[in-house]
């Protein structure tokens, strides 16, 4: 499994590099452009990411607007990965309020967790990402 974790806070990028590296090949951002960069980067290299865990609010391109961008490249491009859809977006953010989560899922994100993200939140959000219940301890 791909891994890109995208948030602007340093803390919380490590804390899901460290959740997530020992099942998955992680890469990590700080920002909603370089994302989108990232995101083109791998499918230009036929190595497309499997789930893209993106916080809501950062500086210049906030989530919202990368995992837009993200859905439009994949419509444009009619680009998924090898026989599974689109690439899973699960937004990890400290936003709580009922309008970020309606227009997160609305933009074209799968799921949505509340920080902080605990072991047990990654492993209760894989089977609403279409991912196996075990995904976290399978690499």
């Amino acid at each position: 499994m791909r891994v890109l974790i995208v948030d602007d806070d340093y803390v919380s990028r490590a804390k899901l590099m460290a959740l997530l590296a020992a099942y998955a090949d992680c890469d990590a951002v700080p920002d909603g452009a370089l994302a989108v960069s990232m995101f083109e980067m791998a499918h230009r290299e036929s190595i497309p990411y499997d789930l893209i865990t993106m916080d809501v609010d950062m500086p210049g391109m906030s989530g919202q607007e990368a995992v837009q961008k993200i859905r439009q490249w994949e419509q444009d491009h009619r680009a998924y990965r090898t026989g599974a859809g689109e690439v899973k977006i699960l937004m990890v953010t400290v936003k709580t309020d009922p309008g970020t989560i309606v227009t997160s899922f609305r933009d074209g994100c799968e799921w949505y967790l509340i920080k902080p993200v605990t072991p047990q939140k990654l492993r209760d959000a894989f089977p609403k990402l279409g991912f196996a219940e075990d995904a976290l301890g399978a690499r």
